[in-house]
């Protein structure tokens, strides 16, 4: 090991509070996913928003799961999942999926073995990944696939996560007028 440099095995004494933490990202919006995976011969999922695109040559994404949770051991053993984009109407499968200390097999909600993994019907897309890496980080674990397929819809709105609730997009056109302000997009 460098002279410099130490091992970590105790959080920082001047870190923010999990609760500070937690609530500050809360007021991120989210993409919810659905992470996919065969557990036996059932389809198991689990609800999730950390979830995101790394590459696109070679498509890439990677996920974070809690490390002990059966997601997690699945993906690792079988070195396969899925993700299925969900779309507003599909709040029903994200807390299906999100139920704490519940066993998630998706029998109600997958589709029939068509790919690698399970998928769930009407999402906005799904992506078979092939595992190409995964790093254990404090109690997560940060898996990145190589997306080897993807199934996608050509219509819908995604389903997000905002505030400790579910959400749904909203046309420009569909949203309230602002208060006598005109806003502009500084991107344009």
């Amino acid at each position: 090991m460098h002279p410099d440099l130490r091992l970590v095995t105790e959080p920082a004494s001047d870190s923010a509070s999990s609760a500070e933490f937690a609530d500050a990202m809360s007021a991120l919006a989210s993409g919810v996913v659905l992470v996919t995976c065969w557990v036996g011969d059932r389809p198991w999922g689990m609800t999730v928003t950390a979830f995101a695109s790394v590459s696109a040559d070679p498509p890439t994404v990677l996920v974070s799961l809690g490390s002990d949770g059966t997601s997690a051991g699945a993906i690792t053993e079988t070195r396969s999942f899925g993700v299925s984009i969900l779309a507003a109407e599909q709040v029903a499968v994200a807390r299906y999926g999100s139920a704490p200390d519940a066993t998630k097999f998706l029998d109600p909600f997958a589709e029939t073995r068509r790919s690698t993994s399970p998928a769930v019907p009407g999402a906005l897309a799904h992506l078979d990944c092939e595992l190409s890496e995964a790093v254990q980080l404090a109690d997560h674990m940060v898996l990145f696939g190589r997306v080897k397929a993807v199934r996608r819809s050509r219509t819908g709105t995604a389903l997000l996560y905002h505030r400790r609730a579910y959400r749904a997009l909203v046309e420009p056109d569909q949203a309230q007028p602002s208060a006598g302000r005109n806003v502009k997009c500084l991107s344009s």
